[in-house]
């Protein structure tokens, strides 16, 4: 793995420090991408009429899988590879729910609630373990991630099961993270790319805030700040000089497991030399000139990706730190639908 020189640092500070949410002695909800007072902003921009948020908001609604009343398509053994996969159930499900959960936090419309309390209690009631080769792969760790997210926002509506619905985190889904990220490193073969255990790190993470697991959280911030390796890898990742989707899909991965994190209290943006910023120039500096730039929400690119939106929010918004190149991108991308290895909602939510 190459490592990414740190090409900007903490002494290119020009505004105010912004810390944390103070570190609560139990889990915050909700504290996953979304918090009360995020919340709260977002549903006060959903009336804007200038870009980027009323564009990003008519992205949001027009999208296929915001849609409200989509039933779920649940597999008793969710197969993330190889023959008999069946991951597409999930993937579609998961954003789904996700979508409509944010909606109905956003508009009121039960419908959306509704819809994502239906589909999230058909998987826990059904979902009973994961196969797939090879090594399970980053898939189950993306779904316990996405899952958590919107379990996050519907967890106290009338008729979701909480309680069933965080056993099937725990004891389907935990369990495969936890063991590919505590495997030995004998056994970790070139399917152990840095994606694979970002995404996992980010559903442990997911999981433990929304089960109130601080164990699972301690565990998960720990692989980031006390994993030098990982943050060095970004953006060099599996197929990284062959695809910058997967580069980017690492950067996305990283960003989301540091916006979880600093709403629970704990900055992991800062880790070493704010590496993830260091990273998101690099990538950025090499990306599609504006005349190249495919269709928006097409999977396989990484011009769309609401990472840069992530990124420049917390580092240029939040700290005032400089990132021109990352700020090229976050103008431009506007991927506010959901996708395959990402949240969507790029300009809606992180533009600040």
């Amino acid at each position: 793995m190459a490592v990414v020189s740190a090409g900007v640092s903490a002494t290119s500070l020009v505004g105010t420090w912004a810390a944390p949410p103070a570190r609560a002695s139990a889990v915050v909800h909700p504290g996953l991408l979304h918090t009360a007072a995020g919340l709260t902003d977002l549903r006060a921009r959903t009336g804007a009429t200038s870009a980027p948020w009323a564009s990003g908001w008519s992205a949001v609604r027009a999208d296929a899988r915001s849609r409200p009343g989509r039933t779920a398509t649940p597999v008793a053994t969710l197969n993330t590879g190889g023959p008999g996969e069946n991951w597409t159930h999930l993937l579609d499900d998961a954003h789904t729910a996700y979508q409509n959960a944010v909606l109905w936090r956003l508009t009121g419309d039960t419908a959306h609630a509704d819809t994502a309390r239906d589909i999230l209690n058909a998987w826990s009631q059904t979902l009973t373990s994961v196969s797939g080769a090879p090594e399970l792969g980053q898939t189950s760790g993306i779904y316990g991630f996405v899952l958590a997210n919107a379990a996050e926002l519907v967890r106290d509506r009338p008729g979701f099961d909480t309680a069933r619905f965080g056993t099937m985190l725990t004891d389907v889904l935990y369990p495969v993270s936890h063991a590919h990220l505590t495997a030995p490193d004998e056994s970790c073969t070139s399917s152990y790319a840095t994606n694979w255990e970002l995404a996992h790190i980010a559903s442990v993470l997911a999981i433990g805030v929304f089960c109130d697991d601080t164990a699972m959280v301690d565990q998960a911030t720990a692989l980031v700040t006390d994993t030098p390796r990982v943050m060095h890898a970004i953006p060099y990742v599996w197929d990284g000089g062959h695809s910058d989707r997967y580069s980017v899909t690492g950067l996305g991965l990283l960003a989301v497991i540091c916006e979880m994190a600093w709403n629970q209290g704990r900055d992991l943006y800062a880790s070493h030399d704010n590496r993830l910023l260091a990273a998101s120039e690099d990538v950025a500096r090499y990306e599609l000139e504006p005349t190249q730039t495919p269709t928006l929400g097409t999977w396989g690119t990484s011009a769309t990706s609401p990472a840069w939106a992530l990124v420049h929010g917390h580092y240029v918004t939040r700290r005032g730190l400089s990132a021109p190149h990352t700020a090229v991108l976050a103008d431009r991308a506007i991927a506010e639908g959901g996708g395959f290895d990402r949240l969507g909602l790029g300009a809606a939510a992180y533009t600040l």
